[in-house]
């Protein structure tokens, strides 16, 4: 794997899910103020057992211009816009917006689609989803430039846009020269897509993962996440590794409820965080 020296330190961000508005605003504040510069949201459909309620099934270009007006030093992330469920043009419309109102600036994070179900009920065939989203990417890339589409490009540069997926969008992040950001995998599990990647002449990986403080053990899908969890030392160490393997930007989904996620987040900002520095 190519050595890491030059790259820049490891950011790290989260998503302020949480079951209402006041605890979104809780754990986001706690986030901002504690130095983990990015807010991330996902993006999905219909309501799934990942994330019910407000933890993550409310519109995210909605929440994230309300979070903007919030937290107005904050980076603003969606990871990752479905663009074969979404009007293409329109999502050129809401990134340039967004890019513009977010004082910390606004990261697009765009794939495929990971829920089949989504997919179906807005009418996209799941299994051919890949050649219709390298066609929305590239559309995409030209619209956020037309100047003729209101509010026009930033003056101060462009909204960065990632990739985000598995090996077939790593490849074609790759193929286009654009950042790569996976997701769901452990340091261990990362380690060798992470190397493929880079092998492959990758420039910039990203990489979003559940961290708990404490006991990570929950109850349905969301164990598919495989959760990095444990002490102040284990979460050090592990959030090490991703920043040793070439990771350069981390999105964080804090806990697997309201209580655990802003312990998460503050254990994070006190006491993880300085020892990232």
């Amino acid at each position: 794997m190519q050595a890491n020296t030059a790259r820049p330190a490891m950011r790290l961000g989260v998503s302020p899910f949480a079951a209402s508005q006041a605890a979104v605003e809780r754990i986001a504040g706690a986030a901002v103020v504690g130095g983990l510069d990015t807010l991330w949201l996902g993006d999905g459909y219909l309501l799934t057992s990942d994330f019910p309620g407000w933890r993550g099934a409310m519109e995210s270009f909605t929440t994230l211009g309300w979070l903007a007006g919030r937290f107005p030093t904050a980076r603003l992330g969606i990871t990752a816009a479905v663009l074969p469920m979404r009007d293409v043009p329109w999502v050129a419309k809401q990134a340039n917006t967004l890019h513009r109102i977010a004082g910390g600036g606004f990261v697009l994070a765009a794939a495929a689609g990971f829920w089949r179900h989504d997919l179906e009920a807005r009418g996209v065939d799941f299994e051919t989803r890949g050649s219709r989203f390298r066609d929305d990417v590239d559309d995409l890339r030209s619209r956020l430039d037309d100047p003729d589409v209101g509010p026009g490009p930033p003056p101060d540069g462009p909204v960065p846009i990632w990739l985000a997926g598995s090996t077939a969008t790593m490849r074609f992040s790759v193929d286009r020269e654009m950042p790569f950001q996976s997701s769901r995998a452990t340091p261990s599990e990362l380690e060798p897509i992470a190397q493929q990647y880079f092998d492959a002449g990758g420039a910039m990986l990203a990489h979003r993962v559940r961290v708990t403080f404490g006991d990570s053990t929950v109850e349905g899908d969301r164990v598919a996440w495989h959760s990095v969890s444990g002490s102040v030392n284990q979460l050090v160490e592990e959030l090490s590794r991703f920043a040793e393997m070439g990771v350069v930007d981390l999105s964080i989904i804090p806990g697997h409820d309201d209580a655990t996620a802003l312990t998460t987040v503050e254990v994070l900002a006190s006491d993880v965080l300085p020892q990232l520095s």
